[in-house]
């Protein structure tokens, strides 16, 4: 019973006996809790007290843990912020290593381009001197060929057949002697 139905338990017992209060029966009663109480007491104090000095020690651990846990958490939140500076710092960095790699690289392909523009350039010279040069002495092939026959026709036609014999054979001789000595060159 709580303290309120106690009280009116009493107040309807009074009532009951023509609105006199029974002081045996509130006595009675009173003894009976007084005694209640006290077995309660003694028997309940040690164990009561025992529960509340476990439950004092259990919620100072669960703190103390609380605590450890909330220490443990910042450290690693101020692990990780350095961390994430470091990273950030180290992405900055790689960005610019890229940066500057790429432009080495882009000067190299520059360099090397302009090496290969130049050694075609030099070989298309060569290629026009060697191709002009042999142009050349085709043309004088074909002038001394053309020399030649125009020569033939010229003496067959103003010498005798022995002259004409002896001239063509020295003749054809010097310009084969010149021709061999142009394709050696």
């Amino acid at each position: 019973m709580t303290e309120f139905g106690i009280i009116n338990f009493l107040l309807t017992a009074a009532a009951e006996h023509q609105n006199e209060f029974n002081w045996s029966f509130a006595s009675q009663h009173a003894v009976n809790l007084l005694i209640l109480l006290l077995v309660l007491v003694y028997f309940m104090k040690t164990p009561v007290k025992n529960f509340l000095v476990e439950r004092r020690n259990s919620i100072g651990h669960e703190i103390d843990v609380a605590e450890k846990t909330i220490t443990e958490a910042r450290a690693r939140y101020d692990e990780y912020s350095k961390r994430l500076d470091g990273i950030e710092k180290e992405i900055g960095s790689i960005k610019e290593s890229l940066r500057t790699q790429g432009e080495k690289e882009r000067d190299e392909i520059l360099r090397v381009a302009n090496a290969a523009s130049e050694n075609m350039k030099k070989e298309a010279a060569d290629s026009i001197t060697f191709q002009t040069e042999r142009a050349k002495r085709e043309i004088r092939s074909e002038v001394a060929d053309l020399a030649l026959a125009h020569a033939r026709s010229l003496i067959a036609g103003s010498l005798g057949a022995a002259d004409r014999e002896k001239m063509i054979s020295d003749f054809t001789k010097n310009i084969e002697d010149e021709k061999w000595h142009q394709s050696q060159h």
